[in-house]
């Protein structure tokens, strides 16, 4: 019988600490062009959306792609694959700031249903590079990243740049910044965003230029799938709840049965 109790409550906390990742997968996704705001259905294990990602700030600054169908962004599109074959699909931002101060915001936040937050949030942003040259004169930069725990708390990012950018400062003081001009369809401008804790109810970071031009030209990145996982299915309640049950069950008639075999005296 303890063996049977102790194989139950194993097999109980194996399954909520190997939860399976869930994906917002762009080409599985529609986003009506120039939208800012759109929430999404992606876990099979709970009902209704479970993303919501919006762009706020300096939206008005957003324009319409140069490339592919000329769509007004954010979009999703294949105009930026990040090394990925063509037709990889990915949510587009292109901007044409006003001034080095200006940027757009971009926050991905998790259903309120998931009463724990999520965990393992992971994305990467593509083309993250730079330009002085044939009229066009930017810097990507990418700043104030950070996960919002579930309890109000900033949670500081691990990011891996690539090949023609970098990152500088500490914590949720670190900026990814574009150093090489970058083909839009190569990897080597990407980022790799990660969030390896638990409790996250939602990611934000802001896109801009450096302060290297005053008034920057037109600049565009995209951002590639996210993926989390979710809390502790509340299913597992319930099999928590009927294995409580069950072993009470059982007990009480290991007792009775032990009873009925007690000698007369």
């Amino acid at each position: 019988m303890r063996r049977w109790c102790t194989s139950l409550v194993l097999v109980f906390f194996a399954g909520i600490t190997n939860a399976p990742a869930v994906l917002v997968d762009w080409s599985a996704e529609t986003w009506t062009p120039g939208s800012l705001t759109n929430s999404f259905d992606v876990d099979p294990g709970t009902a209704g959306n479970d993303v919501t990602a919006t762009v706020s700030g300096d939206t008005a600054q957003l324009r319409a792609s140069l490339t592919g169908g000329g769509e007004q962004t954010p979009a999703i599109t294949s105009n930026l694959l990040g090394g990925f074959a063509a037709g990889h699909m990915s949510l587009q931002l292109a901007v044409d700031l006003a001034n080095n101060t200006q940027g757009v915001t971009v926050t991905i936040d998790f259903s309120n249903l998931y009463a724990n937050g999520v965990s393992n949030v992971s994305f990467q942003l593509f083309d993250l590079d730079f330009s002085n040259s044939g009229g066009n004169t930017y810097q990507d930069i990418l700043r104030n990243i950070y996960a919002t725990s579930t309890t109000g708390t900033q949670i500081a990012p691990t990011i891996t740049p690539s090949a023609n950018n970098s990152v500088s400062g500490t914590g949720i003081n670190q900026v990814i910044t574009g150093n090489v001009s970058t083909s839009d369809t190569l990897g080597t401008a990407n980022a790799t965003i990660s969030f390896n804790t638990t409790d996250i109810r939602s990611i934000t970071f802001t896109y801009g230029s450096s302060n290297l031009f005053a008034n920057p030209t037109y600049q565009h990145i995209a951002l590639d799938n996210i993926s989390f996982v979710p809390e502790a299915r509340t299913w597992y309640v319930g099999l928590f709840a009927y294995a409580v049950v069950a072993v009470s069950t059982a007990l009480r008639w290991r007792k009775q049965h032990r009873r009925k075999k007690l000698p007369q005296v």
